[in-house]
């Protein structure tokens, strides 16, 4: 049987089996999969970290995708996308372009879908209000460090 294309065969992801627990930096160049335990930091910037529904995380985590169906702590980069299923439980920032919270799950922290679309209404306010408007106009907004990093 061959594999369809960004379809991850069980030979080509890391799992953290559920009677694991690693402490330290985890860089992996295929998907990988947390049913255990892991504390640290998890580097996967081309592939998807999925944390199962039996899987405890504290870590940062730096991916193309995530998914969070057991429990997460840490701040999560995605390039792509992070999804938070139900009964996942999620504490930390998001920075990604895409982010999906399903109903039922729990999420505590902020969320950057891309800054940039932040900072035009922050301007228009200040010129509204009348106070300080070329003050406001004068400071250019800070562009997003790291918000896409590893994307084409």
């Amino acid at each position: 049987m061959a594999n369809q294309p960004g379809t991850p065969s069980p030979g080509r992801r890391a799992v953290v089996g559920p009677a694991s627990a690693l402490r330290g930096q985890l860089s992996a160049r295929e998907d990988v999969w947390i049913e255990g335990q892991l504390e640290g930091e998890v580097q996967a910037p081309s592939h998807q970290v999925t944390v199962s529904a039996g899987g405890r995380v504290r870590a940062e985590v730096k991916a193309k995708s995530v998914v969070v169906e057991g429990e997460l702590v840490g701040n999560v980069v995605a390039s792509q996308m992070v999804t938070v299923r139900a009964g996942g439980r999620m504490q930390g920032d998001i920075r990604a372009p895409r982010v999906a919270l399903e109903e039922g799950c729990q999420f505590q922290g902020d969320v950057d879908m891309d800054g940039s679309q932040v900072a035009p209404t922050a301007p228009d306010a200040s010129a509204a209000a009348g106070a300080s408007g070329p003050e406001a106009a004068a400071e250019p907004a800070p562009a997003p460090a790291m918000v896409g990093e590893g994307s084409g």
